[in-house]
């Protein structure tokens, strides 16, 4: 499969999801917040191992992370040492409020401008435009660590990574601050 398949740079040009990384890069200012998304073009065993959120099983995100037109794309990676070890069984039902929470807290020095509501707002508009209402057809993974790096190894570094097991699609939104 891995040498069969093709994956490409995807971007979802969307307000929603712009506007919540300006926010995360306000409330980050001396790290950052970044946003991909990649498309698999179709093939039976991706399908087999995503539909059955087996994707650890082909060792599925190391692969990923190695594919040229990735590391290119997205910044992170670009000077990555990877070395990602991805929590398993994250919910997207929840994904609005991890977000809400990241951008309310802030970074080392710099919180949110607006209230809860705003943030929790701005976080379910993102997920709207990234995966609509789709909760049941995403595999969420998330990560505390720095795995590359952009990061800066400290208290705010976080990824969150969504496999779409119905559109093959990987999406990437990474957040990091330093004192």
């Amino acid at each position: 499969m891995w040498t069969e398949i093709k994956i490409s740079n995807d971007p979802l040009n969307d307000a929603a999801i712009e506007m919540l990384l300006k926010e995360l890069r306000l409330t980050h200012d001396n790290g950052g917040a970044e946003f991909a998304r990649f498309a698999f073009d179709p093939h039976p065993v991706l399908h087999w191992f995503g539909s059955r959120n087996r994707l650890d099983e082909i060792n599925f995100f190391p692969r990923f992370f190695a594919f040229p037109g990735v590391v290119e794309a997205f910044a992170p990676l670009q000077s990555a040492s990877i070395s990602l070890k991805l929590g398993v069984g994250g919910n997207p039902f929840k994904l609005d409020g991890e977000l809400a929470e990241t951008l309310v807290y802030g970074g080392a020095y710099s919180r949110f401008s607006g209230n809860s509501r705003q943030a929790k707002d701005l976080a379910s508009r993102f997920c709207d435009a990234v995966f609509g209402d789709r909760f049941e057809e995403i595999l969420l993974f998330s990560s505390h660590e720095a795995w590359s790096d952009w990061f800066y190894g400290i208290a705010w570094d976080h990824t969150w990574i969504g496999f779409d097991k119905r559109e093959c699609k990987v999406w990437i939104l990474c957040v990091t601050d330093t004192d």
